[in-house]
């Protein structure tokens, strides 16, 4: 108590002024006359003015929040509109397919890509399936499409698919427009060869190619590509041809397994 009251004294000065001016605000808010309310409204006006950068202030830490409210809700919206989509173009895959498998004469049972192939040796994804499908190795699989590659493996849920990118997979195939057989291999990125063609075989740029029907695997006429280059060397014994796949392998997503062809 002593060291307040010493406080107080040594400061007496800054209290004497204080005490003063709480006073003088107390009398001129209880004082009606029309001098004081005039000088009243000046003071008014002088504070509204000195406030005006602190409202300022205020007003962009206010926007600030909201602008960082809008953002996130912004962000939010981005992201539902990004998965509605996502959620449309499976829509429109999984109609397609649909539409795929009713249109052909294949017994086909339908799987989703769920990851890709664990071994380093083989080009190859993971296929989920039931396992009611009763399902079993070197069975053709395709998409919408074409031609994509043939189960490999079956586990109670799922299935390994080697994809025709794999370098060691061959594929029978028939040139439609000459009805010239050949072996489809990859070569390189988006690249495949038919090789086996006989040199007096015609054989022109933009040619399809299917399945030839030749296999215990692939039924006949399942589409594969188009030719788009021909390899033709006087020390060659066969014609090789540059082939573009219909299947893009960078956008798997939902794949056929055809398990038996109906009659």
């Amino acid at each position: 108590m002593r060291r307040l009251l010493g406080f107080i004294f040594d400061n007496r000065d800054w209290f004497s002024l204080f005490l003063a001016s709480v006073l003088s605000l107390a009398l001129l808010n209880n004082n009606d006359s029309p001098n004081l309310q005039i000088l009243r409204g000046k003071v008014n006006s002088v504070v509204s003015i000195l406030f005006i950068p602190v409202n300022w202030v205020q007003g962009i830490g206010t926007l600030k929040e909201k602008n960082a409210a809008l953002e996130s809700r912004i962000m939010q919206l981005s992201l539902l509109n990004s998965q509605l989509i996502n959620y449309k173009e499976d829509n429109e895959r999984l109609r397609s397919m649909l539409q795929y498998k009713e249109s052909g004469r294949l017994s086909l049972i339908a799987g989703r890509v769920i990851s890709t192939g664990l071994s380093p040796l083989m080009t190859a994804v993971n296929v989920q399936v039931g396992a009611e499908n009763n399902l079993r190795p070197n069975l053709a699989v395709v998409n919408t499409d074409g031609v994509v590659g043939k189960t490999i493996s079956v586990g109670p849920s799922s299935v390994m698919v080697q994809l025709m990118t794999d370098y060691s997979f061959r594929l029978s195939v028939r040139i439609e427009r000459s009805g010239t057989v050949g072996i489809l291999r990859w070569h390189d990125k988006d690249q495949f060869e038919v090789w086996e063609i006989p040199r007096a075989t015609e054989v022109e740029i933009g040619d399809r190619i299917v399945t030839s029907g030749y296999s215990d695997i692939f039924p006949p006429n399942l589409p594969v590509g188009t030719v788009t280059g021909i390899i033709d060397r006087p020390d060659m014994l066969h014609k090789i041809a540059l082939t573009s796949v219909f299947t893009d392998f960078t956008t798997l997503g939902h794949l056929f397994i055809v398990k038996e062809q109906d009659g």
